[in-house]
């Protein structure tokens, strides 16, 4: 199973929770988030091992749970929910949600370390550019919207401005990669 596969990436990075993992052996978790459904029984080792059998526990992620995720804030007691064994379940899940993923790691092994640190830091530039025009352009966003004459827009409105924004945001990456190829050693 695909999802498995990619949870057990992120634990084997994360040596100290799998370790941690490794004590809960014969569990059965169920984790569901966005439309997506983990299934699996801890083995030994701390990895997650498909099982037909049912749950010990299960954590659901509701969508504010994951909108927060995304914006950098911590989910609360409202944006989960447990069933199951609800001691194990508030157990397993800050070792779940400790998880992080590492691409240097990745990255280090598919292109070697020196690619690497290269690949990273033209993508923390790009980030970088990326952030700040979305700053500036909700900044200006925010001073006309304080204006007394500004107009209210319709939703239509706002998400054609959304889309353009992307747009720019595309065309922003395409041109630093085009500058990348035109001038590598200025990177």
């Amino acid at each position: 199973m695909f999802a498995l596969a990619i949870i057990n990436h992120l634990i084997q990075q994360n040596r100290e929770t799998q370790a941690a993992l490794a004590g809960y052996n014969g569990i059965v978790l169920r984790i569901n988030a966005a439309g997506l459904v983990l299934h699996g029984r801890f083995n030994a080792e701390g990895f997650l091992e498909e099982s037909d059998r049912e749950a010990d526990a299960e954590i659901t992620f509701h969508q504010s749970a994951l909108q927060k995720v995304l914006q950098g804030q911590t989910p609360g007691v409202g944006d989960v929910a447990l069933d199951g064994d609800t001691e194990l379940a508030l157990a397993l899940l800050p070792l779940m949600g400790s998880l992080r993923y590492y691409a240097n790691d990745d990255i280090s092994r598919l292109f070697g370390d020196a690619a690497a640190g290269g690949i990273n830091r033209r993508a923390a530039q790009v980030g970088g550019t990326l952030k700040q025009i979305g700053q500036s352009l909700m900044a200006q966003w925010g001073d006309f919207a304080r204006e007394p004459e500004a107009p209210v827009i319709s939703r239509e409105e706002f998400d054609a401005w959304t889309a353009e924004v992307e747009r720019l945001r595309d065309d922003i990456e395409r041109l630093q990669a085009r500058l990348n190829k035109i001038s590598p050693e200025a990177n």
